[in-house]
């Protein structure tokens, strides 16, 4: 099966099977600081997942928090608002994948 290599922030390397479409599935890493906002509460279309690495982050959907640490994750209807920010002692690395 052919694959494409496809850039993604925070990824060495990301392959696709050739048969798929890459705008589908948008994947990345990402790291924020202890109590930075990598950008303000947003929506869009499709279904986003954190997947916390290393560190802390709190993730706001509307007017809830929910605080997530290594190994756990977060998958969320991206139509409503959410944001996320570093809500530990040091830089958070997360993965975030978002399904359209």
């Amino acid at each position: 099966m052919p694959f494409s290599e496809i850039a993604a922030k925070g990824l060495s390397r990301y392959l696709v099977a050739a048969s798929l479409d890459p705008q589908k599935l948008h994947l990345h890493v990402s790291e924020v600081e202890p109590g930075s906002r990598p950008h303000g509460a947003h929506t869009h279309a499709g279904v986003e997942a954190f997947y916390v690495l290393q560190g802390q982050v709190t993730v706001e959907v509307e007017d809830e928090q929910y605080t997530l640490g290594p190994d756990e994750a977060l998958a969320l209807d991206a139509s409503r608002p959410h944001g996320i920010f570093g809500s530990g002692p040091a830089r958070a690395r997360y993965l975030v994948i978002i399904a359209e």
